[in-house]
């Protein structure tokens, strides 16, 4: 029992401490660009010494990571209590005002999300040093919409039938996502996340419909 709580213990600070550290890193990015950001200024920031820093990170790329990682784990948990079939809605442009008010919209808070943060991703997709990152973004993505999949098929009320592998799906799902985003930050973010849940959704999702059923039938709404 002493052992269990001993670990227990540095479990906690190591969390402690590598939430400081994500947290500093966020603040900074407040105040300057990317680039300019040293470790010395995130250890600072974050209470915390240099060797303690490469004691969990072995750069701030892979500080940067780790919140991608959170945050698209927190995502998904939040996307999960969300009944699946609100992913496959009327068509948007029959849709009515009414219907779109009360029903969920999950894609549309995917991309507000992003938008929200629209800084934090284009340093991950745009910056200088993105391309090294890109295959470690695009696994972290996939492994979340994995983990979002098999808690909705486990949890969904309704039983869903997937015709295809799921983490095929999620992988087809995730290039998707990351390539819309890519574009949108490219040109500017001039289009509202609305107007990207419309386009997405209606590239994606009439073939995912093919792929993805439901064991009843039913017209989600």
């Amino acid at each position: 029992m002493l052992q269990s709580d001993r670990k227990n213990k540095i479990d906690r600070r190591i969390q402690r401490t590598r939430l400081a550290l994500r947290t500093a890193l966020l603040e900074l990015l407040k105040q300057k660009n990317y680039d300019d950001i040293s470790i010395e200024e995130i250890t600072e920031r974050a209470n915390v010494g240099r060797a303690t820093f490469y004691l969990h990170y072995k750069d701030k790329e892979d500080l940067l990571l780790e919140e991608f990682s959170e945050m698209a784990n927190e995502r998904a948990l939040t996307l999960s209590e969300i009944p699946f079939s609100a992913w496959f809605p009327m068509d948007d442009f029959s849709e009515s005002k009414a219907q779109k008010s009360v029903s969920p919209r999950p894609l549309l808070m995917v991309f507000q999300h992003i938008k929200e943060h629209s800084d934090l991703y284009y340093i991950l997709l745009k910056s200088s040093k993105s391309s090294r990152n890109v295959e470690r973004i695009r696994k972290i993505s996939t492994e979340a919409i994995v983990k979002f999949v098999e808690t909705k098929l486990a949890t969904d009320p309704i039983p869903i039938l997937f015709k295809v592998p799921v983490d095929f799906f999620a992988a087809y799902f995730s290039g998707a996502l990351l390539s819309t985003v890519d574009w949108w930050l490219e040109e500017g973010m001039h289009y509202t996340p609305e107007e990207l849940t419309v386009m997405f959704r209606s590239l994606f999702f009439r073939g995912a419909k093919e792929t993805i059923g439901f064991s009843t039938n039913i017209e989600a709404e």
